[in-house]
């Protein structure tokens, strides 16, 4: 079933012959466009190997950019951009998706063009618009210092002159940080064994690669689960559903009246 539901990104701009219409967007500039919505709507590595189909038209008026995705991912998008929209700044945004805004806000500055992003969720109605008097700028520096929480295969510890460990994520490949002799000692060994670590360093804005790692504290994790409570919350949730007469209204007041 093709979802109805779908943002847009729309631009505005004035050509030699009048407004800019979708023949005058050469084939380079939409495989950008393309690819920059891609990651506007899956910013992560794991989330665009996962994503859903992602169907695409485009239309008059100037150049109406019309993506269609399922109405769960058209809820989340608004919600995050109508925000956005309302601080007219890139703040709340992942470091992939604000230089997306970012490319768009400096190209408004030295083109003149405006973009606008809306969504059928929306009613059309525009949540951010980008002109050469808005301020959707991401910051300047190329490192930015961030914490996070990083999960994988503690391979490697220890170091006389600096004591540090090594662990292989999936996301970010093989790193190092920084650690005491006292956080590496304490409790279990943890040496070849799946751990959680909460890291505090630098992340590069654009290539989200990682820089100056050190230990805050170790997290464990948790590969199992209990079955027997999941099969049970399973057919609980299965026999609740059987009494839901409407499955569609149901669902259409759970999202506030919103239809795919």
């Amino acid at each position: 079933m093709e979802s109805n539901s779908y943002i847009s990104i729309i631009i505005y701009g004035k050509t030699a012959e009048g407004n800019l219409n979708p023949r005058d967007i050469d084939i380079a500039e939409t495989k950008e466009l393309l690819s920059d919505v891609e990651t506007l709507l899956f910013p992560s590595k794991s989330e665009k190997e996962e994503r859903p189909k992602v169907s695409y038209e485009v239309k008059d008026g100037s150049v109406k950019n019309i993506f269609f995705i399922p109405a769960a991912k058209a809820i989340m998008f608004t919600a995050l951009m109508s925000e956005v929209g309302k601080q007219g700044n890139v703040d709340l945004l992942d470091i992939k998706q604000a230089s997306i805004i970012d490319k768009w806000q400096r190209k408004a500055y030295t083109t003149g063009r405006q973009y606008s992003i809306a969504s059928s969720i929306s009613t059309d109605q525009e949540f951010i618009k980008i002109t050469k008097e808005s301020q959707y700028i991401a910051p300047q520096t190329e490192w930015i210092t961030t914490s996070l929480y990083l999960y994988g295969k503690i391979y490697e510890e220890g170091g006389l002159n600096k004591v540090n460990l090594h662990i292989l994520t999936d996301r970010y490949g093989k790193l190092v940080v920084d650690a005491t002799e006292e956080q590496l000692t304490t409790g279990t060994n943890k040496l070849f064994q799946i751990y959680g670590v909460w890291v505090k360093g630098k992340q590069n804005l654009q290539t989200g690669s990682l820089k100056d790692l050190t230990l805050i504290d170790f997290l464990t994790y948790q590969t199992e689960y209990d079955e027997i409570a999941l099969n049970k919350l399973i057919e609980k949730a299965s026999k609740n559903w059987k009494n839901v007469k409407d499955k569609d209204e149901w669902l259409s007041d759970i999202r506030g009246g919103i239809h795919e």
